[in-house]
């Protein structure tokens, strides 16, 4: 069963090999995938604003008349087209960056509908708007690449609607009581809604149906799991030998979390096991631990960092207890260093390796890997996962993620998972004081923080951008370096930022961590993982630019000690959105809470993560899908497989072919 009957491309108007090969990069090859290729938003032409009422950083609709043609500028080999505009209230600048196309598009006397978003810093200036010359109610907006518009992509998708049948998937029966449309109503509307009402309609059919067959494909998987046998590690006395030989008392959540990884481990079956908890919960103890039971029954672990930074950490922690048992593999090790590496993966000698996306290549053989451990899961693609976990059979999976998600989202999200959850911190650790500070306070907040970093502490301060561009106005790392070095100059400052070579990053994070540097300006390379515990002040710049789960992350990079800690959030701007956020990192610390608010703000962005395995359907909608379609379609997918109908297995087969492989979704 599939949901069109086969109609080929080639048959739309328009469309030759040149803009077939276009589709293709949208991994679109038949009309199938073009219908179910959804739009990523929607521009509202049929309600306008005003300029005169708009403020600095809105995102605005306008309806304008175009006062002078196009002027095409160059710079760095960059193109800027600009022109100057007026609605009914004032002037203003309409400018494209890198989009000289533009220029053929806009003419002195035309009348346009623009959106974009407003910036009132240097003149009035409305940057990369979307414009539309006619009025034509919601219009459908799609992530498309070079050389493919949005009209000509509309045109085609309008085209196969009106040729190609669109077959039925879900039961009848689902359809009358959950009150949903008709696939083919639900799609055509899903493309060209008519209002606001028919277009949150037919989101909700899509959503509704792509959950199911999500859920359908993890579910189907947990059950094929249960079947599968691994190997069962002795653990007999470990986790006593174990707690001996650390220097401290770990938490009461820290010790149950622990003793539901050793029973898994017990166990036959491969674990499949999340691990979730706040920044600085310590759920690398947890980790610690297993890969501990590994190697006491001689069987390798590897232990997979999403960055070299953080990569580099673990493998110091580690270190000290697996000793010369423990290696290291990341890319920017010389030829050299890697062959003798990969030596003793291969041989077994080393029974614990630490790694990065290095790990997933095809030269990396390991003699016994029994468990396999993901620090934030998130980052790595559920390709890239199934790569490492396929380097063993049928190792025990431990993934860790640090971006809480409420627990009734996480069961449902993560069906096939068992899953902890680390709520506790551990003793003496003080709340982070969160504070807004207005940019008057700016320079005299630095001055004080270089007094206190003299007295053996550290501060981070992190920009969204590593430097200034025209198109993006945003706080940058080397110009606010630069201005620290003169704002501060008895003060020792370090730069760090993605683009530099791994060494610098290393030496960089090696001088900031002894005390060389008391100051890092750095972009979000820092996010995840890194732990210094002398660090107790948190600068973010331009903080309205990041979401809440980033903002919590960055703030969790101080307060890992019994040292009062601090973060100071500044912004250029800020709007509704920006504010609200602002507004609930200040007032809580509190990691499930920040995520309750992010998804209220956000929608549930790509909880599903799916998204990363290339099914494009799914990119658009499953962004706003809310707690309640989740848990309608968990319950739908749990009745159709409880009732094994020749077309409810057809359907099963269905959701796992749509979805690739319901182990690798699964485990995201």
């Amino acid at each position: 069963m599939r949901l069109f009957l086969s109609v080929k491309l080639s048959e739309i108007k328009g469309f030759g090999p040149k803009r077939l090969a276009l589709l293709e990069q949208l991994n679109i090859h038949s009309c199938e995938d073009l219908l179910r290729y959804y739009p990523h938003e929607y521009l509202n032409y049929s309600e306008t604003d005003s300029l005169k009422d708009a403020g600095d950083g809105d995102v605005v609709t306008l309806y304008v008349h175009i006062l002078s043609d196009p002027s095409v500028f160059y710079l760095k080999g960059k193109s800027m087209v600009s022109v100057r505009a007026s609605d009914a209230t004032g002037k203003l600048t309409l400018r494209w960056m890198n989009q000289p196309y533009r220029a053929g598009q806009v003419a002195c006397g035309m009348d346009f509908f623009v959106h974009g978003r407003l910036s009132r810093k240097k003149g009035t200036v409305l940057y990369n708007p979307q414009i539309e010359q006619t009025a034509r109610g919601i219009v459908p907006l799609y992530s498309l690449p070079k050389g493919l518009t949005q009209s000509v992509f509309r045109s085609a998708v309008s085209e196969a609607l009106s040729c190609t049948p669109i077959a039925e998937v879900l039961p009848e029966e689902l359809l009358e009581r959950l009150h949903l449309l008709p696939v083919r109503e639900a799609i055509r509307m899903i493309h060209f809604p008519a209002g606001r009402n028919e277009l949150a309609q037919a989101k909700y059919r899509i959503q509704l149906e792509q959950a199911i067959l999500y859920f359908l494909a993890v579910f189907s998987f947990r059950e094929q799991a249960k079947l599968q046998n691994g190997y069962a590690f002795r653990t007999e006395g470990l986790l006593e030998t174990y707690l001996s030989r650390i220097p401290f008392t770990p938490t009461d959540a820290q010790l149950r979390v622990m003793r539901e990884v050793e029973t898994d481990m017990q166990t036959p079956a491969p674990m499949n096991r999340l691990i979730q908890g706040d920044v600085g919960s310590g759920k690398t103890l947890i980790a610690e631990y297993a890969l501990t039971i590994a190697a006491a029954c001689g069987k390798q672990g590897v232990l997979l960092a999403p960055t070299e930074i953080l990569a580099e950490q673990h493998y110091r922690t580690l270190r000290e207890r697996f000793h010369d048992a423990c290696v290291l593999y990341t890319g920017s090790l010389s030829q050299k260093e890697k062959k003798a590496v990969l030596e003793r993966i291969e041989n077994g000698s080393a029974i614990l390796t630490v790694g990065t996306h290095a790990l997933l290549s095809e030269c990396v053989h390991f003699f016994d890997l029994g468990l396999v451990v993901t620090d934030e899961q998130h980052r790595f693609g559920v390709q890239q996962r199934a790569r490492i976990e396929q380097k063993g059979i049928r190792p025990d999976v431990l993934v860790m993620s640090a971006t809480p998600i409420p627990r009734t989202l996480a069961l449902l999200l993560y069906s096939d998972l068992a899953l902890s959850i680390v709520d506790e911190m551990p003793k003496g650790r003080k709340p982070v004081q969160t504070m807004f500070v207005p940019n008057t306070r700016r320079v005299a907040m630095y001055q004080y923080i270089a007094e206190r970093v003299l007295h053996d502490e550290r501060a981070f301060v992190v920009c969204p951008l590593i430097e200034e561009t025209e198109d993006l106005e945003r706080v940058s790392a080397v110009s606010v370096y630069q201005e620290l070095q003169k704002l501060l100059p008895d003060c020792p400052i370090g730069l760090l930022h993605g683009q530099m070579k791994d060494d610098r990053k290393h030496s960089v994070m090696e001088a900031f961590r002894d005390g060389t540097y008391k100051i890092l300006v750095s972009t979000t390379v820092i996010e995840v993982g890194v732990d210094i515990p002398q660090a107790t002040y948190m600068v973010i710049e331009g903080a309205e630019h990041f979401g809440l789960a980033t903002l919590h992350q960055l703030r969790g990079r101080v307060g890992r000690s019994d040292l009062q800690s601090y973060c100071y959030l500044l912004c250029s701007k800020l709007n509704a959105h920006a504010k609200e956020r602002i507004r609930t990192m200040v007032q809580t610390n509190d990691g499930f809470e920040l995520a309750q608010k992010d998804m209220e703000l956000r929608g549930y962005g790509d909880l599903f993560g799916v998204r990363q395995s290339g099914e494009g359907e799914l990119s658009g909608f499953i962004h706003s899908c809310t707690a309640e379609v989740l848990e309608r379609a968990s319950a739908a997918a749990n009745e159709i497989l409880q009732s094994p109908t020749l077309r409810n297995n057809e359907l099963i087969r269905l959701a796992t072919e749509r979805y690739l492989s319901a182990t690798q979704i699964a485990r995201n």
